[in-house]
This record gives structure tokens, C-alpha cells and sequence, in this order.
């Protein structure tokens, strides 16, 4: 019996941090099991850091390998300093991907422009290609106008990546939670400052928790965003914006960071919380700070390198998710989820769209 060949999904990878330089990992790991398991092929065709696209390792005449990739990005080389990198432009990377195509972007967060992650993802989208965050910058700052996109082309997005990692936050409350009203949500969404503030209680210094955090790869090196509660904000108004439905963006978003942190007292726990309260509008408020909660509770009781959600609905009651996360191979692996739903049509966080009409007989 012939077996049948992997579809091909080209992928761009614009960023080249922990994020994909571990997904390229888990892509040589894993291709076997992606083909046999769900018939499909992931090639990178293309790659860009802060140098520029150069061709990728699956790129047709390509001579830079994944090896090679690797050894310059662990020792700070730009890709189109390394040997053998045919530099692209971004129209030239989006060609070689092809109609089937997928931009993944983990590039660095830049929350007043959007940066080179929007510019490249509304390129993608108005040519049909379809787009996966990891970078959470144009989906806090433009989802609605990247899903109207998205619509008209009929190409995929996915954004699971954005809020806690691997932890499938976007998926369930935007997927699962049928015909749900959403009440409240709390939660702790930064590891970085979560690992900060628990070695930090520990009798650590700020230097040293923010060291451990950076050599885990979960904190970026320079982690003002992390502790100042900006990149909190920022997935707070992914999830208020893309589950509960409310038209949010970074700007609405109240914050203090872990500088405002209380001292907790004997049986304390201090966590900084992401929060969706009711407003007075009927809408929500928006809002984050860091709170002294017991111990016992559930989000006292998480882990240093925990991330955790905890939300209530009109009809599914409390529910709550966590997760354990010590570096960046669950989010790189969530990118991969996202990807992988929208190579078999069946994107994890589906469009919201008001059902049709039935018409008169």
C-alpha cells in the first residue's frame, strides 16, 4: 500500500528568541510523528531576527542548516552574518511560503507600534496566508482588524501562544465554554515575575531571581516588562478582547507592577494578578497589581515557575487551569498546536461569528 506523502505547510519564523529556536527542535524531534499522525510536513522556508529574512533551512537551494542556526543564535551572531544565509526581504519570504504558508511570529513585543510582527502579519493575512502568535503585540493591539482580515482572505489565525504558554487558556475559554457568559476572570500570567517574587520571599535578591529566570529562558534580557506588569496587561487584554469579547485593547488595561507588591503576612503568598472584574458600565474593568493571597488558596499555593487562570461563567461555574512551565518549550510547542490546527482546518480558538439565519418557509 502506497503511503500517502505529509501536506506541506511552509512556515516563516519571524524571531529567532528561545521560542523558535526551540520549535526547531521540537520540528527535528517530532517530523516523524507530524507526518505518521496527522499528515503533515512543517518546513521552514524561511527565518528573520533582527537582521533581517535570510532563506531557511528548508528553503530550496538553502545552505544554512538548522545546525548552523542554532550555533550563531546561542552566541549572539544575527542570521545574515552566518556563513551561507541568502538574505530576503519580507514579500520574498512570504513568496517562498507560498498560498499554504504560515508566519509564526515570536519577535519582540512592541506595544505602541506593533512593530515588524503587525506590519508582517497584515502582509500574511491580505494575501491569505495564515498567521501564528507567539509575539503578543498586534493581537493586543489589533485583533479586530486582523480577524476581519483573516475572514475576508480565508486564512488562519491562532494566538494560544500569547497568554501562559502551552497552557491552553485561549483555546478553552474561547473553544470549550459554549454559550457562556463570562463573570470574572483572575490570574497569574507572568512566570518571570511569579519565579521573581517567590525567590524574592525566599530571602534572593532581585538580580538573582531575575538571573535564574533569564538562564530558564523564560525571562528576556532586559525584563522590565515582566516586572512592570506590562506584558501581564498585555495578555489580560488578549484574553478580555478575544474570549470575553469585550472591545479592549492595551491601553485599557490599569497597571502597577511588582514594585507596588505588599509584604505578605506569616501564611502569604504574593502573586501578581491579571483581572477582569464587572465595571460600572456592564463591560469590565481591567486591572494589574500584585495582592498577598493565603497560602492555602489555590493561587497561594501555586509554584515558582507556575502560571494559573481561574474564571467564572454563567453556566460552567468556577473552573481553574495551571500549569508548570521552567523554560520555553511550551510556548514554542503551543506555536506548533496552532500551526498544526490550522494545516487540518480546524483552528484551536474558532472565529466568533453570529449564526445564520434560518430562512421562512
Amino acid at each position: 500500500m502506497t503511503k500517502r506523502r505529509p501536506a506541506r505547510f511552509p512556515l516563516v519564523l519571524l524571531g529567532m528568541g528561545n521560542v523558535h529556536r526551540n520549535l526547531l527542535r521540537i520540528l527535528d524531534r517530532k517530523a516523524g510523528l507530524l507526518a505518521e499522525r496527522h499528515g503533515v510536513a512543517l518546513p521552514v522556508v524561511a527565518c528573520a531576527d533582527r537582521s533581517g529574512f535570510v532563506l531557511g533551512p528548508e528553503g530550496a537551494g538553502s545552505r544554512l542548516g538548522r545546525p548552523a542556526i542554532h550555533a550563531a543564535k546561542d552566541g549572539g551572531t544575527p542570521l545574515r552574518e552566518i556563513p551561507g544565509s541568502a538574505p530576503l526581504s519580507l514579500a520574498e519570504a512570504l513568496d517562498l511560503a507560498g498560498p499554504s504558508g504560515i508566519l509564526l511570529d515570536a519577535a519582540s513585543m512592541d506595544l505602541e507600534t506593533g512593530g515588524i510582527g503587525l506590519r508582517a502579519a497584515r502582509a500574511a493575512l491580505a494575501r491569505g496566508q495564515s498567521v501564528v502568535f507567539a509575539n503578543k503585540s498586534a493581537v493586543a493591539l489589533a485583533f479586530a482588524e486582523l480577524e476581519e482580515t483573516a475572514a475576508a482572505t480565508g486564512a488562519g489565525l491562532g494566538w494560544s501562544a500569547t497568554v501562559c504558554g502551552g497552557l491552553p487558556v485561549v483555546n478553552v475559554g474561547r473553544g470549550e465554554l459554549v454559550a457562556a457568559r463570562f463573570r470574572r476572570v483572575r490570574g497569574v500570567f507572568n512566570s518571570t515575575s511569579n519565579l521573581v517574587l517567590e525567590r524574592m520571599a525566599a530571602g534572593r535578591t532581585l538580580d538573582e531571581a531575575i538571573r535564574e529566570a533569564q538562564e530558564r529562558g523564560i525571562a528576556e534580557t532586559d525584563p522590565t516588562n515582566d516586572l512592570n506588569g506590562t506584558d501581564t496587561a498585555a495578555k489580560l487584554a488578549i484574553i478580555a478582547r478575544t474570549i470575553l469579547g469585550a472591545p479592549v485593547t492595551f491601553a485599557d488595561v490599569e497597571r502597577r507592577g511588582i514594585e507596588a507588591a505588599p509584604t505578605p503576612g506569616r501564611d502569604e503568598a504574593v502573586r501578581l494578578f491579571g483581572e477582569a472584574v464587572p465595571g460600572p458600565d456592564g463591560g469590565f474593568r481591567l486591572r494589574v497589581a500584585p495582592h498577598a493571597v493565603p497560602k492555602a488558596s489555590f493561587f497561594g499555593s501555586m509554584g515558582a515557575l507556575d502560571m494559573a487562570v481561574e474564571w467564572e461563567t454563567d453556566i460552567f461555574g468556577v473552573q481553574r487551569l495551571a500549569a508548570t512551565e521552567g523554560d520555553a518549550i511550551p510556548t514554542a510547542a503551543a506555536v506548533l498546536r496552532d500551526a498544526v490546527h490550522i494545516a487540518l482546518g480546524r483552528p484551536a480558538a474558532p472565529p466568533r461569528r453570529a449564526p445564520a439565519r434560518r430562512k421562512s418557509a
